[in-house]
């Protein structure tokens, strides 16, 4: 802070004839959302001035006082002559604004240790609202319900070599468009996957708003698993998965339910069997203490997809999947499966401890390098190096993992320094606004977060947080980029739904894709040219499909780091299979964790009964009992000594008469 005395404020604020009220609403850039008490706040103005106050909404008192000072003279991204104001020391909750000496006034804003609730639940109930061959009901969807929709998918396409008929009904709409894509569902599903395993304290919400809310199970898992369905679909006898399910050419601005048009499903794809083999992996060891025979199910066609894998060693179709003549949906060309394999190895060790899946990941690990690129859907090397390195099994190679930690701190270093060279603290660089560019800094967070969690480095974790401000509002064009959360968000996306539905408000909790340098569609040519700074490149428009339009993969980073830095307050009910009323139990997190040799696990009964309390693997086999008796009302502790026990991912459950509660504890040697 740059501290003020109270005299030189009063002869500011009584110098200034427009006073307080009469301030509009200018150039100042703050996250229309808000700010975490105890982590950095900074606002960008493009108007000099010497001085700022936050005040207080409610009242119009003056909370804090500061100097703004010269930031970027032309910040490379946006063109932008930027200016810098600092009130990290002001963590009193509230919600406030900034006013500064220029008569410039930000949109109001909140300093809470919850402020990122709101955007964190509205992204991941997105996913919901993209849900298709099911009603979306008014109970979970209010105005945005809708009838069923295309039910009969699909046929299979010539490209597979084969006729007849798929069922495959189910699954997200992957973007704007009603198309279904594995490929793209493979990392948005490994995205949310991870976020869960690695922080599922975070992650654990069962109160999201969906038709599965309050059973028991994480919503998350529960919208995650919904996808994972349609996946098991979209593979075939042979192990092999089909690319995309998607009409011949794209469907017009009508609602999902009167897209009549025939559905088709494409050829089997390597690169959509190395996704599906990879979260089916993944997935296995998630929802074992959730549905074991689901867990079971998940691991099989995993090693089903791998088999397949094996007997085709090199990238099919032949050069990567390209849309057949007369098709012209997305077509999402890679060249490359190395990077999916690599994936559904790692995930595959961590699953089955089998030594095959080892040595491949180990033989071809740095195939594609190691940390040079956050991970996206075409190129997953990424995410099979987190697992790799997030990965708490006992035999695995920790002189690999150590290799992989230093090229993550070297990647997350670099990013830092991008973002302390960007006006708006992006990750991005000239060059790097390209299609769907919002998810690039996104997924860039997602490596800071972890990079900060492995290393203890709060200058990783306050660079994702950055990414998150960007996304809701410190960006050149003041705008929340995810719809109906801020003051002034995005109202026209490239969605069909919000554009054929009667409603003006869009469908809340969908991320626009962002700037983009390269206008890769005419509305952008139209207003653009190459000369134009690349951060500016956007327009809220429906037309704009190559800035404007949403995807589940932008949506999936979005999740990740909202929901991280939204639930510091405690995420509860993991693992509930019924609501723990008065008349039930409650199932604290165990304390210390992670931890090394001992930990204490304490729990609330409320009435008398009959209570286990049982430690489980990831593999969900029993390793310990710590407590089978009756018991009466009060409050108990249960310590667990683990000295014999090897590190990695262990559950413990807590079951009465009346209540059945799962969590997840981590075992670090």
């Amino acid at each position: 802070m740059n501290h003020l005395s109270v005299i030189t404020w009063i002869v500011l604020i009584a110098s200034l004839p427009w006073g307080i009220a009469a301030a509009a609403v200018g150039k100042v850039f703050v996250d229309q959302l808000g700010y975490l008490p105890n982590a950095p706040k900074v606002f960008f103005s493009t108007q000099a001035a010497d001085s700022f106050f936050v005040v207080d909404v409610a009242s119009n008192a003056i909370r804090f006082a500061g100097r703004i000072s010269p930031w970027k003279s032309s910040d490379p991204a946006s063109g932008m002559t930027l200016f810098k104001g600092d009130f990290t020391s002001l963590r009193q909750a509230g919600k406030y604004r900034v006013l500064t000496s220029g008569r410039d006034t930000s949109f109001a804003f909140i300093v809470s240790d919850t402020v990122f609730q709101q955007a964190y639940r509205a992204s991941l109930k997105a996913f919901y609202y993209q849900r298709c061959g099911i009603e979306l009901t008014p109970m979970d969807a209010g105005a945005y319900q809708h009838a069923k929709c295309h039910l009969s998918d699909g046929f299979l396409h010539t490209s597979t070599n084969s006729s007849g008929y798929q069922a495959a009904a189910g699954g997200w709409h992957d973007a704007g468009d009603y198309g279904k894509y594995v490929v793209n569902a493979g990392v948005t599903v490994g995205t949310l996957l991870m976020a869960y395993e690695l922080f599922p304290q975070r992650f654990s919400h069962d109160d999201i708003g969906i038709p599965e809310s309050g059973n028991g199970v994480p919503d998350l898992l529960d919208e995650v698993r919904f996808e994972l369905e349609w996946l098991l679909k979209m593979q075939a006898a042979n192990g092999g998965v089909y690319f995309k399910l998607t009409r011949q050419q794209f469907e017009g601005f009508v609602m999902p339910q009167d897209d009549s048009g025939v559905r088709y499903v494409y050829a089997v794809s390597s690169t959509a069997t190395g996704n599906v083999a990879a979260v089916m992996a993944r997935a296995a060891r998630i929802y074992r203490p959730f549905d074991r025979d689901f867990a079971d199910t998940c691991l099989a066609r995993a090693q089903r997809a791998w088999s397949f894998l094996e007997s085709n060693p090199t990238i099919m179709p032949a050069g990567g999947f390209r849309n057949p003549s007369g098709t012209g949906t997305g077509e999402y060309g890679d060249t490359q499966d190395r990077d999916e394999r690599l994936w559904a190895a790692a995930e595959l060790f961590l699953t089955t401890g089998m030594t095959q899946f080892n040595n491949y990941y180990a033989l071809y690990y740095t195939s594609r390098g190691l940390f040079t690129t956050a991970m996206s859907w075409q190129n997953v090397t990424a995410m099979a190096h987190l697992t790799y390195l997030t990965g708490a099994r006992q035999d695995i190679e920790t002189a690999l993992q150590n290799q992989l930690r230093s090229s993550l701190r070297t990647f997350c270093q670099n990013l830092v320094s991008k973002r302390n060279a960007s006006g708006f603290q992006v990750v991005l660089s000239p060059g790097e606004f390209n299609w769907g560019s919002n998810s690039g800094a996104l997924n860039s967070a997602v490596l800071l977060l972890i990079a900060s969690w492995k290393e203890n480095d709060l200058a990783f974790r306050d660079a994702a947080l950055d990414q998150l401000h960007y996304m809701l509002g410190v960006n050149p064009h003041k705008l929340s980029f995810l719809t109906g959360v801020g003051e002034a968000s995005t109202k026209f996306p490239h969605h069909r739904p919000s554009a054929s539905d009667g409603i003006d408000a869009p469908v809340p909790g969908l991320l626009a894709g962002g700037a983009n340098q390269y206008l890769n569609d005419d509305i952008l040519k139209a207003l653009f040219t190459s000369s134009t700074p690349p951060a500016l490149c956007y327009v809220d428009q429906v037309g704009s499909y190559a800035s404007n339009e949403i995807a589940i993969n932008w949506n999936a980073p979005f999740v990740f780091v909202s929901g991280f830095f939204s639930s510091f307050g405690g995420a509860t009910n993991v693992g509930k299979n019924e609501d723990t009323s008065p008349e039930g139990s409650e199932l604290d997190q165990n304390y210390p964790n992670p931890f090394n040799s001992s930990t204490r696990i304490s729990f609330s009964l409320m009435r008398a009964g009959f209570v286990s309390l049982k430690v489980f693997d990831s593999l969900g086999r029993e390793i310990g009992t710590l407590v089978s008796a009756m018991m009466g009302p009060g409050r108990y502790d249960a310590p667990w000594e683990a000295r014999q026990i090897s590190s990695g991912i262990y559950y413990y459950t807590l079951t009465t008469a009346h209540s059945r509660e799962t969590k997840r504890m981590v075992v670090l040697k």
